[in-house]
């Protein structure tokens, strides 16, 4: 069997939602425990490792060189039946697997020794502050001195750094550029705070990263570009398009409890249109819309997943054009102003097929609306369908950031 095809065959072990049986038993395992970890606030700090140890951090990797040779549908296929499982194990992993891209991209041989090895790659970006968001007009400093480079900063909206090995950051350097440097997490004065906050996604380890004279050596550099240098053509899409994977593994979920909430129910409104919740044809509609939902978000997320690898195979041949990088774009942010609006009416609807039972603190079936959205404030999906309507109106191209 040549490599090519064995990596095709490998990488279909995790395609849509058909994963081989060895990984359908981590998914179940890490699954039967979500809601209550959720529930008590516990970080799956086990969980996010599993996944590692089980070689799935390499999903992306070509098969020459120790991977799964998934693409970025099959990869996000496996984004979406983790996040069906626990949306937080999911989310934890999104830089680790953007980043993984980036080290095939660049042929980074160092780094893809590193997650051939299972480590864990978080990140320390953003900043808060009055510089607007996606700017890289960073306050971190990478300061060169002739005792060596020292990193000092502080960084927020950390997603994944709690569980890492490894930290990608980007600091401002000298003659207006940024750099990024992958330092380890055990480094003297690197700080990593969990103290992130939000209502949902909550033990995604997204908080502080503070870095004090922190040694970074010359084989740590990944980068150094203008800070006004546009980042690859596939980057920032993916890494929009993944929190739409993530919803919709959530929405698998709100279907199936909301179908599994109408088996449960005993009894019903004496003025309901059938004695038994599950012959109730309204019910039985709500979650057909349900999964209807749910099936649409998907097929929408893997849809565009192929635009994104079309942009990301324009950039490795060496042939990054205008056009592919934004279709990419665009793929990304459709999907994103849909998905936000239907995800979280999809969530509330959830509620419409149970009691007042429902609402029960033990079931935490509010879980899924607090994870969608908070996940859906990553960027103002109002900002983006105005973007995509002035390129429609107008011409005028998509916004060039983080976001974009």
């Amino acid at each position: 069997m040549t490599a090519e095809r064995e990596g095709k065959n490998r990488a279909l072990l995790w395609h849509e939602g058909s994963p081989r049986a060895g990984t359908r038993e981590l998914l179940s395992w890490i699954a039967a425990g979500a809601a209550e970890r959720e529930l008590r606030d516990e970080s799956p700090f086990a969980q996010v490792r599993a996944v590692a140890d089980a070689g799935l951090g390499a999903l992306a990797l070509p098969v020459d060189q120790g991977g799964h040779g998934a693409s970025i549908r099959e990869l996000l296929a496996f984004v979406i039946d983790l996040a069906e499982a626990d949306p937080i194990v999911a989310h934890v992993l999104r830089t680790h697997y953007s980043q993984t891209l980036g080290f095939v991209r660049g042929g980074h041989t160092r780094w893809l020794d590193e997650v051939r090895a299972g480590k864990v790659f978080g990140n320390a970006i953003s900043e808060t502050g009055t510089v607007a968001a996606g700017n890289h007009d960073f306050t971190t400093t990478l300061t060169e001195t002739a005792d060596g480079r020292w990193l000092d900063g502080v960084k927020y909206y950390s997603t994944g750094t709690l569980y890492s090995d490894w930290i990608s950051v980007a600091a401002r350097v000298e003659g207006d550029r940024v750099a990024t440097v992958l330092v380890p997490t055990d480094r003297p004065g690197v700080e990593v705070v969990d103290d992130w906050d939000g209502m949902g996604q909550s033990r995604t380890g997204t908080g502080t990263t503070r870095f004090t004279d922190v040694a970074v050596a010359d084989d740590e550099f990944l980068s150094v570009r203008s800070r006004h240098e546009p980042r690859p053509a596939a980057d920032v899409p993916f890494l929009q398009l993944y929190l739409q994977a993530l919803m919709a593994g959530i929405l698998r979920s709100v279907a199936t409890d909301a179908a599994a909430l109408v088996r449960s129910r005993t009894r019903t409104f004496d003025h309901a249109p059938a004695p038994r919740p599950v012959d109730d044809p309204i019910l039985q509609e709500t979650v057909g819309r349900l999964v209807s939902t749910a099936w649409v978000a998907e097929s929408a997320v893997l849809a565009a997943a192929d635009t994104v690898q079309a942009a990301e195979d324009a950039v490795r041949a060496g042939e990054p054009t205008e056009e592919v990088g934004r279709a990419a774009s665009v793929a990304a942010s459709a999907v994103k102003v849909h998905l936000d609006r239907v995800a979280a009416d999809a969530a509330t609807s959830l509620f419409d097929v149970g009691g007042a039972s429902a609402s029960s603190r033990g079931k935490n079936l509010d879980r899924h609306w607090r994870n969608i959205r908070t996940l859906s404030l990553h960027n103002p999906a109002s900002y983006r369908a105005t973007a995509l309507g002035r390129l429609a109106i107008s011409g005028e191209d998509l916004p060039r950031n983080g976001y974009f």
